[in-house]
């Protein structure tokens, strides 16, 4: 009997940073889904070996680090997010590997309008990650109950609500599980427009690692695959079990 061994998500952009370690992650190009190269605004990032784990998830190439010194890095979409009505998922993993309260680590949208970023932050609330909202007019943010540990990778996944020209609504899932959307988010922000999203973007500085990084339009895209493999084996030793039972009886 023939089984898939796993099924593959609909991804509108993937940058797994599949680049050489060692080398600058300012120019490189890969990944799917964008319209250019990573750009340096600020700072310089590396590209480290190997890529963070994190239990179910396939992952491919090496990882994004910073520095001791801040960076901002921004790639360009291929196609814009927002302006709309619509929903779309965006995930990746972020480990701290030299933080300390006063570090930062943040990736997110770059709008038209505001911008929106999850990850740790070097002000207000410097302890757990939280989703952190920007905008000319100031920035709000809404902590999660989960803090920054050094050396552990988690998973930030963001529910984006785009309502168009009203008020988006984002929804951060820390480390949630691989087959059913959350009913209660880590943190929810509903005050703020973005406007239409052209690039993605983030910042550190003390040390982090970035890696991962997946856009989609449905929950299923960007987190870790249910156990397809693990089913399999399974489904399998059923069938033979029952193929040495009928066997048996036919002796």
């Amino acid at each position: 009997m023939a089984l898939p061994l796993s099924l593959s998500a609909a991804l509108s952009v993937y940058e797994p940073f599949n680049y050489t370690a060692a080398t600058t992650l300012a120019t490189q190009n890969g990944g799917t889904g964008f319209s250019g190269a990573w750009s340096a605004a600020t700072g310089t990032s590396t590209v480290s070996a190997p890529g963070l784990a994190y239990s179910g998830l396939t992952v491919v190439g090496n990882r994004a680090t910073t520095t001791a010194a801040a960076t901002t890095q921004t790639r360009s979409l291929s196609a814009s997010l927002g302006g709309s009505t619509g929903t779309t998922y965006f995930s990746f993993l972020l480990r701290p590997d030299a933080a300390t309260t006063a570090a930062n680590a943040e990736f997110g949208f770059i709008g038209s309008a505001s911008s929106v970023f999850v990850g740790k932050a070097a002000s207000g609330n410097t302890s757990n990650y939280l989703l952190d909202t920007t905008s000319g007019s100031g920035g709000t943010q809404v902590a999660s109950s989960t803090a920054f540990a050094n050396g552990t990778a988690v998973l930030m996944v963001l529910r984006a609500d785009f309502s168009g020209a009203g008020n988006d609504t984002f929804k951060l899932y820390i480390n949630p599980g691989n087959s059913i959307e959350p009913g209660t988010p880590d943190a929810t922000q509903a005050s703020f427009n973005v406007g239409t999203v052209s690039a993605i973007q983030f910042t550190g500085n003390l040390g982090f690692s970035f890696d991962e990084l997946k856009i989609g339009s449905s929950y299923a895209d960007v987190v870790p695959e249910p156990s397809t493999y693990a089913a399999c084996i399974a489904v399998a030793g059923i069938v033979g079990m029952t193929w040495r039972r009928r066997r048996s009886a036919t002796k």
